[in-house]
Order: structure tokens, then C-alpha cells, then sequence
């Protein structure tokens, strides 16, 4: 039922059908010039039907057909139908292509190393289980109704879809920090959002307060500041969260932060400036800077966001800067420099298997 509902969105969205003569496995691909997209549907109803070998290797000979057949951009989505998800879990460590659906309680799982879309099918798919589970032609119940199991699974999609992990611990983090400061929860605080972290080149160079390197991110100069900087990291750092993973996300984020905190202080010393910077900016545009690299590399388009966005947003926001007086320009140029470096040298992308030879 799941793996015949979803093979037909897939024709409907102009994929097409391929004949297979081994049980169980399904395959639809829809082709652009030299580059072929493909689905290989797996039913795997034990979760023992095939070694972590022999999936491998099946793959491989897939890529190794495509190519014979003169295609030189080939891009393999595998999904595994079990009622064992835990039996196919090792599976997924043969790449970042392989999604799996419990059809046990009727969902898809998605791993946090794994492609988190493909050619923009995983909402319709999500779309397609919801509506089974709801309908009752799930094999179990996850929940105790259709109508919990709507208002769980939507609340649950929205918040996998819109809210990566990492990136709404630091947004909350820099809130929580803003009000803890704001309210006045800290005694010691006698000169106000220096003592609190602030980054001041004097105080890193005479006292080797290096630590500012660090704080003056989560520091906010008012709740205007504060919140153009979460609602662009919202927006922005989910989809490089996903595209990158968490902990690359991570180092991208405090990577630039710092090397934008540095590009900052070494701008003020030269220009013999004491002046006191704050804000997480800096290592947002780090994150605008990885997402530009992302969607350069992913030809122009990831997720919902395109080159031409982000080169839109770039644009203004610097122009913004430049043109407004109390901005540190030399933060947000130092942050988005290093954002692209660092996801160059962090970012992976999928890439196209070579078949192994025996």
C-alpha cells in the first residue's frame, strides 16, 4: 500500500517506472539532459532481506548502469520500506542517500547525516503517510487516535522542517542571555555589557581576554538588535543545519563568529579605535556565507533557498550596514569570508559513487 501510493506520486510528478526483476525493489527516475534523479524503493518488510553489502552493491551497479548509459550527473535517493527500522540502521552508513519508512507506524525517518530532501519530494511523501495513518491503513496506530496522530505529526514535520537543533538552542541561548543581562541577574556586572563579554580590542590585548573572542556573540545592544539577528538565523541557519549537520553547523557558526570577532578588533586597533562590539552577526554572516557556498554547490538551489537570494540578501544587508552608522562592517564581511572558507573545507556533498570492481 505505502511503497504502490508513493511510486504513483512519483509517476505523477514525472518520474518514470524502470522494470526489475529482483523482488522487492522498485526504481523510477526522471532525467535532465546528462543528469538522471532516481528513486530506489526498497521493501525490506524483516529488515534482513539484503547483507550492508549487497545494498551497497546494488547501488553501485546502479551508478555503474547510469553511467554506461552516458549520464554524467547521477543522483541515487534509496528508501527502505521495514517494519524493523532498527534491522536496517546500519544500512543508512552506506551514504547520505538512504531514508527509511516504519511502515510499522507509518512515518518516515530521516537520520541527521542524511540528504534532508530530494528534488523537493519529502513534504509530498510526508503528505502521503500522514494520510494513511489518519485514514487507519497503517499495519499500527502510533498514537491513540487519527486526530492525535494529525495534530502530533504536523506539529512533529513542522518543527523537523523549520527548527534544526542546534540552530534553535542558539537562538533560545541568545534570548535566555539577553534577558538574564536585561534584568539585571548578574551583580557583578558594574560596567554594564563590557563586563559582560563585549568584545574591546584593549582589554584582549592587555589582559588577554581572549574569552570576548567568544561572548560578544551572544550580546545584544536592545530587542531590536536581538531580534533581526535571530529572525535571519532562524531562517537561515536551519537549512545549513541540515545541509552541513550539527556539528559542522556548529563550527561553522562559532568558527566565523570568532574569525569575525577578530576582523573586528584588528580593523579598530589599526584605525586606533576603542570601540565596543556586540552581537551575533558576525558569525550569522558566517552562516549566510556557508549557505551561499551550499546552494553554489548544490547548482544554485537547496531547500527552499536559491543563489539568487542569497546574493540579494547579501547585497543589502552589507549596503544596509555600510549606509547606517553603529554597524561593524569589518565583523559582517570578516564573518561571511570565513563562512564560505569554512564550508568549503566542511560541506560535502553527495557525490556520485564510483562501482566497485572485483
Amino acid at each position: 500500500m505505502i511503497i504502490e501510493k508513493i511510486r504513483t506520486k512519483l509517476v505523477e510528478k514525472g518520474f518514470q517506472k524502470v522494470e526489475v526483476n529482483v523482488k522487492g525493489i522498485y526504481l523510477l527516475y526522471h532525467t535532465f539532459d546528462n543528469e538522471i534523479n532516481i528513486f530506489a524503493i526498497f521493501d525490506f518488510k524483516a529488515g534482513t532481506e539484503f547483507t550492508y553489502d549487497q545494498f551497497k552493491n546494488i547501488q553501485a551497479q546502479l551508478y555503474k548502469n547510469y553511467s554506461e548509459k552516458g549520464f554524467t550527473s547521477i543522483h541515487i535517493q534509496a528508501i527502505i520500506c521495514t517494519d524493523h527500522v532498527e534491522a536496517v540502521r546500519n544500512l543508512t552508513l552506506s551514504g547520505r542517500n538512504v531514508w527509511i519508512i516504519d511502515t510499522l507506524h507509518v512515518r518516515l525517518i530521516i537520520y541527521e547525516d542524511q540528504n534532508p530532501d530530494f528534488v523537493g519530494t519529502r513534504s509530498e511523501l510526508e503528505d502521503i503517510l500522514l494520510s494513511l495513518q489518519i485514514s487507519g491503513s497503517g499495519a499500527e496506530p502510533f498514537l491513540n487516535s487519527p486526530d492525535e496522530f494529525r495534530e502530533n505529526a504536523v506539529t512533529g514535520s513542522f518543527w523537523t522542517k523549520y527548527f534544526a537543533k542546534c540552530n534553535t538552542f542558539l537562538v533560545l541561548l541568545n534570548i535566555l542571555v539577553f534577558f538574564i543581562i536585561e534584568r539585571g541577574y548578574i551583580p557583578f556586572l558594574n560596567n554594564g555589557i563590557v563586563d559582560a563579554g563585549a568584545l574591546y580590542w584593549p582589554a584582549i590585548k592587555y589582559k588577554d581576554e581572549y574569552y570576548r573572542l567568544f561572548t560578544y556573540m551572544f550580546l545584544h545592544g536592545g530587542m531590536e538588535h536581538l531580534a533581526n539577528n535571530m529572525i535571519v538565523l532562524l531562517i537561515i541557519g536551519d537549512n545549513v543545519e541540515r545541509a552541513s549537520g550539527k556539528w559542522r553547523y556548529l563550527l561553522i557558526y562559532f568558527g566565523s563568529g570568532i574569525i569575525a570577532g577578530i576582523a573586528s578588533m584588528s580593523y579598530n586597533m589599526v584605525n586606533n579605535l576603542n570601540t565596543i562590539s556586540i552581537g551575533a552577526s558576525g558569525a550569522i554572516f558566517g552562516v549566510v556565507g556557508a549557505m551561499a557556498y551550499i546552494v553554489a554547490v548544490n547548482k544554485g538551489r537547496l531547500e527552499d533557498i536559491s543563489t539568487r537570494q542569497i546574493i540579494l540578501f547579501v547585497i543589502f544587508s552589507l549596503y544596509g550596514g555600510l549606509t547606517s552608522q553603529g554597524v561593524d562592517n569589518a565583523a559582517h564581511i570578516g564573518g561571511l569570508l570565513a563562512g564560505i572558507v569554512l564550508a568549503a573545507i566542511l560541506y560535502r556533498k553527495h557525490k556520485k559513487k564510483e562501482p566497485e570492481r572485483g
